[in-house]
């Protein structure tokens, strides 16, 4: 009886035994999409890369182009703004003119001057746009500026 009863429980064993079944495609139905896609992907890699750097090696664009001829638009012989930075000048003081209490054109003239350096010019333009709107962040901060640049520069 003990014979039956091992035998029995050894086939029992071997029926409910699972193998493992492998899950998932298999490599000969998904490796070559992983190939063509990876060949797609380095392709327009190198294209990108090609046009970024073109022939000059600069993502930034040709290197030692000479200067843009002179233009009616672009004459800055004696030097000073260029004709770009004194036309926003001119929009921002017109806007000014029609709209005293702007303060967003007001600390703009102000940063435009803090960023050349001239901080006692900027100064009065950010206490006029803190006039305006004392809550205007930037014209706080453009005036701090100022001041902190007025001092370093040894000024009073």
């Amino acid at each position: 009886m003990g014979n039956t009863n091992d035998s029995l429980r050894r086939t029992s064993k071997r029926l409910f035994v699972q193998t493992p079944q492998p899950r998932g495609l298999p490599p000969r139905s998904y490796l070559p999409v992983v190939v063509a896609f990876a060949i797609v992907f380095l392709g327009i890699m190198a294209y990108l890369v090609n046009k970024g750097f073109g022939v000059t090696g600069s993502v930034f664009g040709a290197v030692g182009h000479a200067a843009p001829a002179a233009t009616p638009g672009n004459t800055n012989v004696e030097g000073g703004a260029p004709p770009a930075v004194m036309e926003q000048l001119s929009v921002l003081r017109q806007r000014i003119a029609a709209h005293p209490n702007d303060d967003v054109a007001l600390t703009q003239l102000g940063d435009m001057y803090l960023t050349v350096g001239k901080y006692r010019e900027a100064m009065p333009f950010y206490r006029r746009a803190l006039r305006a709107n004392p809550t205007n962040v930037a014209a706080k901060a453009g005036l701090s500026e100022a001041i902190s640049g007025l001092a370093a520069a040894g000024g009073p």
